[in-house]
This record gives C-alpha cells, sequence and structure tokens, in this order.
C-alpha cells in the first residue's frame, strides 16, 4: 500500500514537472514569436517621402494596417529587437522595391523569407554592429533582386549561396567589413575565377580586407589568391595550409606554407611542393633516405623538415649539403639511426645561422668508445640547439650500464676503459695537424742549428754548398 502511494505522488510530480517544462517552452516560443513580429512599440517614429517610407526603432500602428501600394522604398532604423520577421511585409508593402536595415545594434538574426512573387529589387544591410553573417535564405527567395549592399557591418563570412541565389542579381556590395580570411569560411571565393560572375558581381571586390587573425590588414583579393594557388599546387595527398604571411618592402604578400603529409604511407616525398612550402612534415611515412630531400632544387626553400617515425638508417647525405647551412628545424626522431658525422654536424651548425632546433631522439644510437665520446661532445656543445637530449639515449643491450642511458650525461668510463678515456679517439683531421706540427718544429729547429753554426764557424750549412 505504501509503494502504491508512493508511485501515486511520484508519477503526479512528474506530470507536473513536464506540464511546467511545457508551459516555460510556449511562454518562450510566445516571447520569441513576439520578438520577432512587425508590431509598433512606444517609441516608434515613421515617417513618408515620395514613395519611401523611413521607420525608426520600430514601426507605428498606422504604417502597420491595411496595404500600402504607394510604397516603394522601406528604410528601417534602429530596430529594438533582436530579430526580424520580413513574412508579413509582402503583405503590407506589395509594391516594395528597395528595403533594408540601417544603423541596427541589436539585430543578431533575420527570420522569415520573402515569398517567390516579391517585388524587392534592391537589399540593403548598413551599420549592424552584431550582424557577422546574412543568412542565404533571407534572399534566395526574391526573384527580382538586382541590388545586394551589405557596406560598413561586422560581416565576417559569406557563403556562395547568398550570392548564387537570386538569378537576377548584378551588383553586391561588400567593402567595409570584418571580414575573416583564416578560417576557411571564403575559401570558396579563391577558386572563382578571376572573370567569374561572383567575380564581377562583386563591385568593391579590390577594396575589400582581411580583419581577423592571420591576415589583419592584407588586401583580400590577394588572400584569395594565394589561397587559389596553394590549392592548385599542393601535392596529393597532402594537405597545405598557409601558417603566416609577411609583406615585403615593395607591399606584396610572402605566403609561409606548410605541407602536412605526416601519416600517407609515402615511401618517397612529394615531388612537387607550392612555390612559397617553407615547412614540410613527413611524420609516420616509410621513407628511408633522405637523398632527395637535401639534394633536389624544389626542397631547397624548405625551413622546417619533419621526419620523425620513419625507417631512415642513416643521414649521411646532410654532409656539405647546402640545405644544411640554412634550415631552420630538423626533425629526426624515432627514426634507425645509430650514428652520424659529428664533424659535418658541428661545421654545419657552427655556419647556419638559421637553426632553432634539431631533434634526435629515439634513435637506437650506438654507444660504443669510438662515436660516443665525439657525439657527446657534440649534443653539450650544441644543447640549445639539440632540443631533446633527454630522449637520446643508447639503443637497448645486455650491458645495464649503457642500455638507454642518457648520452649526454652518461660518464664516458661506460664505454671506454680507464686507458680508452685518457687517451680519446683522434680524428684523421687531427691526425694530419699533429704530422703537420712536427714538421714545422724540425724545419725550425735546423734553421736555427744552421744559423748558429754559420754565426760561429763561417762556414755555410751543407745544403747550401752543394746547391749551384
Amino acid at each position: 500500500m505504501r509503494f502504491l502511494v508512493l508511485r501515486i505522488l511520484f508519477t503526479t510530480l512528474m506530470i507536473g514537472i513536464a506540464a511546467s517544462n511545457t508551459h516555460l517552452k510556449q511562454n518562450h516560443t510566445a516571447l520569441s514569436n513576439r520578438a520577432c513580429t512587425l508590431t509598433g512599440t512606444n517609441k516608434a517614429l515613421c515617417f513618408k517621402s515620395g514613395h519611401e517610407l523611413v521607420c525608426t526603432r520600430g514601426f507605428t500602428n498606422d504604417w502597420l494596417t491595411g496595404v500600402r501600394h504607394e510604397i516603394i522604398s522601406l528604410k528601417i532604423v534602429d530596430w529594438p529587437g533582436s530579430c526580424f520577421n520580413v513574412n508579413r511585409l509582402e503583405y503590407h508593402y506589395p509594391n516594395l522595391r528597395e528595403f533594408g536595415f540601417f544603423n541596427s545594434t541589436l539585430i543578431t538574426k533575420l527570420k522569415g523569407r520573402f515569398t517567390a512573387v516579391s517585388r524587392i529589387e534592391k537589399f540593403s544591410v548598413h551599420g549592424l554592429t552584431s550582424l557577422w553573417e546574412v543568412p542565404a535564405e533571407m534572399v534566395s527567395q526574391m526573384s527580382q533582386l538586382k541590388v545586394i549592399d551589405l557596406r560598413s557591418n561586422v560581416l565576417r563570412h559569406l557563403k556562395a549561396p547568398l550570392l548564387q541565389g537570386p538569378s537576377k542579381l548584378e551588383k553586391v556590395y561588400l567593402s567595409d567589413n570584418k571580414w575573416d580570411c583564416s578560417d576557411g569560411g571564403l575559401d570558396w571565393l579563391a577558386m572563382e575565377h578571376e572573370n567569374g560572375t561572383i567575380r564581377r558581381m562583386i563591385v568593391d571586390y579590390y577594396l575589400l580586407v582581411c580583419h581577423q587573425q592571420l591576415y589583419r590588414g592584407k588586401p583580400l583579393h590577394k588572400v584569395m589568391d594565394i589561397i587559389k594557388m596553394v590549392r592548385e599546387t599542393c601535392p596529393q595527398p597532402c594537405l597545405c595550409a598557409m601558417t603566416h604571411v609577411v609583406t615585403d618592402r615593395a607591399g606584396g604578400i610572402i605566403p609561409l606554407i606548410t605541407v602536412g603529409c605526416a601519416n600517407k604511407k609515402l615511401t618517397v616525398p612529394p615531388t612537387t611542393l607550392p612555390p612559397s612550402a617553407t615547412t614540410l612534415r613527413l611524420e609516420g611515412n616509410k621513407l628511408n633516405t633522405i637523398r632527395s630531400l637535401v639534394q633536389e632544387p624544389q626542397y631547397r626553400k624548405l625551413m622546417d623538415l619533419y621526419l620523425d617515425n620513419n625507417s631512415i638508417p642513416a643521414v649521411k647525405e646532410l654532409e656539405g649539403s647546402e640545405w644544411f647551412t640554412t634550415f631552420r628545424v630538423l626533425s629526426l626522431r624515432g627514426n634507425f639511426l645509430k650514428q652520424i658525422p659529428v664533424y659535418a654536424f658541428d661545421k654545419a651548425f657552427q655556419a647556419n645561422n638559421n637553426i632553432m632546433g634539431v631533434f634526435l631522439g629515439q634513435n637506437p644510437w650506438r654507444c660504443d668508445c669510438h662515436f660516443i665520446p665525439r657525439f657527446q661532445a657534440l649534443l653539450l656543445k650544441y644543447k640549445r640547439i639539440i632540443r631533446d637530449l633527454s630522449d637520446i639515449r643508447c639503443s637497448k643491450s645486455e650491458d645495464k650500464t649503457i642500455s638507454q642511458v642518457q648520452i649526454s650525461t652518461m660518464p664516458l668510463g661506460n664505454v671506454c676503459g680507464r686507458t680508452e678515456t685518457k687517451l680519446m679517439p683522434i680524428s684523421s683531421i687531427n691526425i694530419v695537424n699533429l704530422v703537420l706540427s712536427f714538421l714545422i718544429f724540425i724545419i725550425i729547429g735546423r734553421f736555427l742549428y744552421d744559423w748558429h753554426h754559420f754565426r760561429t764557424t763561417g762556414k755555410l750549412p751543407w745544403l747550401s754548398s752543394i746547391l749551384p
């Protein structure tokens, strides 16, 4: 019995909550619909001049009763609501040719649509400080529309259907807005032909300026041309993107392009790159050599090269290459490197003024007395350049003193005996230097001996006495 009572109470409570939610939803819908009607307000003011009607802060009631055939142009200034419903305009003003909003700070959404028989020829929106985008359905049914004027707003995006919908559209004005050229919302415009219908329709196309993020202050048409170039020259199956732009002395725009080819199962790098490509990302592929990357002309302008997690066993091709003295970032993490030409790396690092970072971690480095002392010296000398010292470790081995040990901090005694530690491996260039030094010492000693002998005995050296 007690259970039955509780069940009845619970059911009653749930019905009450549902009814309350339904009531709130109905109130919210009613308020929303009321905010988008054409009803007048106490502060509304309308005046007529010829065939033009201008209404400020809403419509007065006398202009919402009956049908006004004489009105051809309608301007709405400082609309007080948060949205606007245009469904009933056709009824009140059947001969309307021009319609637009002006100086409004509250309109964030335009609701409703015109019927297919609408006679609107010009649609204008000016000074709407909250309107980022005009929905395409706003004009798609304006069968007679010839002019769209959206100047002096804060528009960021523009979708193709807005301009492709009206069949009789002739002119579009878009200047003095806050166009966002970096989020893809205008990329469709970039792919339009220079003499295409939409390009010719936008009267002030060459006056448009990007305002957001990456391209702030740059001419929109130049940015669109760059986006088009990147899309047309990006190699398959890679993805290309502009990560930065700079301006040259002549005011031109120079794009910095990243070519993303990571995890594409490539066995060779792409054979072509966009003209301004500066970064190539090839992580997670099946490359086993870097020969073409440092020798082929199309890669010479690359500044940043990411080759992580491939199958590269050696980088001897870097020695003597021009690219190795100009690059900015080189990442070789997670490959099959056991050793590198230390002398070539040292020489390139000294000559390269652009270098910002080198990554060599997670490779199976060979730890023996021949390679490690020189390699460790290189790591410590350029520890500000080689960014992942903690991940540069000896390969796994049965010797626990070196297995997976960080090379930059490893005692050399772990790989070299005491005698070997004292007698560091001498490179071939150092051997040559020692021999030359020894010969120079002998020559100087012989010269001093002959000079002293001549001073004391007056006799010329034996070599001088036999020369003709």
